[in-house]
């Protein structure tokens, strides 16, 4: 186990007011530049106030593209443009310095935190910014007549809240506007990797919406992915990820700006993941923590695998959360850590009991940004490997869903239904072991043969068979040690490892 480092788009829905052209003169150019975004002309003489985002090619931003945003209220006396969009350098995470969007250069991603300028009043309600931006989902907000307490969603571009969601100061607006990758300008591969949060004209599309079901007596809402062409009929069940907000979130957020239903379509299509059913829940109705929320084992998993075509093997099942929901992530495995068999606890620093019965069968990602204060703290994810199987991914991004979007992608495409991702550490453990030990040639061989036919196995999805190798493994070098072949000790340091992988991979044949 060990910390791994791992176009043009327009919104126009409606729902605001007409589009409008306004000469240069009438935006107060010189408050713009001032204020350190792209200078309005970089479009064109008169700039288009459609409400929303609107991203276009720029020969003059240093990413290749400017970000135009759009805000229409007649009543504001004043409007801040706010996005989690300022840089931190990646490329060398020894440099402390927080750039700023115009200053990008290849090497930088999001990460710095919080973006704030006044936006420019163009006249007749109209507020407008520009700024350089990189590729990915960005995130956005405003704050309207500096009431920095409540998070002003895009009426242009809003997200589609969960009806039964929070509201008003209570919940946190983020909006998003999807940016590409310029491979000349950006220049930097994790830039690019970003590309995977982009939606594709030519991919097939899942769908997803807000599902009613009862708990407590009361009506409440899910967000569920259905992958593409799922099938309510298939022979073989989906698989299920259940995704946990964060404070000031809900069911509502990891659907919009955490950008699961575009992130899944795209691994699907790419062959990185295998469709699966992606379900998002509301901390507020999964009951207890303390009882190991109730509502979640008891209401909404049965619920899921009564309406859906989807496993009810804990195997099948993966749960993550961010931040907040990390810590309900870090309770379920705490209370029964074979509710599900993959966890993903992101940006909740590192909470496990390590005393808790069968911590050893799940497999726990945990996870975080760069430059986020929840960042799992990396001796203390490692300091688990004694008694679970977890690994740790620190992506570039701070506490905010330039993190979160990683992760999940991480997540869905490197390390669920795959335990040979958490497995590795030890077999190459094992394999090591056997090389540095005082057996002879012939016996090392012997025992490193039953090794790599065993990871082939996993590898290849068979478990069953990877686990008689290992327990091959164990049961020989245990009369290596009883014969005088080997030292007690050096079988003791490898009996131990090959023991966890024995009771992991055995806890699922049950």
């Amino acid at each position: 186990m060990g910390a791994r480092t791992s176009v043009l788009h327009r919104w126009d829905d409606g729902r605001g007011p007409v589009a409008r052209r306004r000469p240069l003169a009438a935006l107060g150019i010189a408050a713009a530049l001032v204020l350190g975004t792209v200078p309005l002309t970089a479009q064109a003489d008169e700039v288009d106030l459609t409400p929303g985002p609107t991203v276009y090619a720029d020969p003059n931003s240093p990413t290749g593209y400017t970000g135009r945003f759009v805000y229409y209220n007649p009543d504001a006396s004043s409007v801040r443009f706010v996005a989690d969009i300022q840089l931190r350098n990646w490329a060398d995470t020894s440099d402390p310095t927080v750039y700023q969007p115009e200053e990008y250069f290849p090497g930088l991603m999001r990460g710095g935190g919080g973006y704030d300028v006044e936006m420019t009043d163009a006249g007749d309600g109209y507020w407008v910014t520009d700024v350089p931006l990189a590729a990915g989902a960005n995130q956005y907000w405003f704050y309207v007549d500096n009431n920095t307490n409540l998070w002003v969603a895009d009426p242009a571009n809003s997200p589609i809240f969960a009806p039964d969601g929070l509201t008003g100061e209570a919940r946190r607006a983020f909006n998003k506007v999807f940016v590409p990758y310029d491979a000349e300008k950006q220049d930097f591969e994790p830039l690019a990797a970003r590309q995977i949060e982009l939606p594709r004209e030519d991919s097939q599309k899942g769908s997803w919406s807000y599902v009613p079901f009862e708990v407590s007596g009361t009506t409440r809402t899910m967000g569920v992915y259905l992958p593409p062409g799922y099938d309510p009929d298939r022979a073989e069940p989906y698989k299920t990820i259940y995704m946990q907000h964060g404070g000031g979130q809900d069911q509502s957020d990891w659907m919009n700006m955490g950008n699961v239903p575009v992130i899944m379509d795209n691994l699907i299509q790419d062959g990185d993941t295998e469709p699966a059913v992606v379900v998002t829940t509301n901390t507020n109705y999964l009951g207890a923590p303390a009882e190991g929320y109730p509502n979640l084992r008891d209401v909404v998993l049965p619920f899921v695998e009564a309406n859906y075509n989807v496993s009810g093997d804990v195997i099948d099942r993966a749960f993550a959360g961010l931040s907040a929901g990390s810590i309900v992530t870090q309770n379920l495995i705490n209370y029964d850590p074979t509710l599900f068999g993959y966890y993903g606890p992101w940006s909740g620093g590192a909470r496990l009991n390590t005393t808790t019965p069968n911590l050893a069968a799940p497999y726990i990602l945990f996870g975080g940004g760069q430059w986020d204060f929840g960042l799992p703290n990396a001796g203390a994810v490692a300091a688990f490997d004694d008694v679970a199987f977890v690994e740790n991914e620190v992506v570039a991004g701070a506490h905010d869903f330039n993190a979160w979007n990683q992760l999940f992608t991480i997540f869905a495409r490197d390390y669920v239904w795959q335990p040979e991702s958490f497995l590795e550490d030890e077999f190459s453990q094992l394999i090591d072991g056997v090389a540095a030990s005082s057996l002879n040639r012939g016996n090392k061989n012997a025992l490193t043969v039953k090794l790599e036919k065993g990871w082939r196995d996993l590898q290849e999805g068979d478990t069953a068979s990877a686990l008689r190798y290992v327990e091959r493994f164990d049961d020989q070098l245990t009369r290596f040690a009883s014969n005088g072949q080997l030292p007690q000790a050096e079988a003791d340091a490898m009996n131990v490892v090959a023991d966890q992988v024995v009771f992991n991979l055995g806890y699922w044949q049950r």
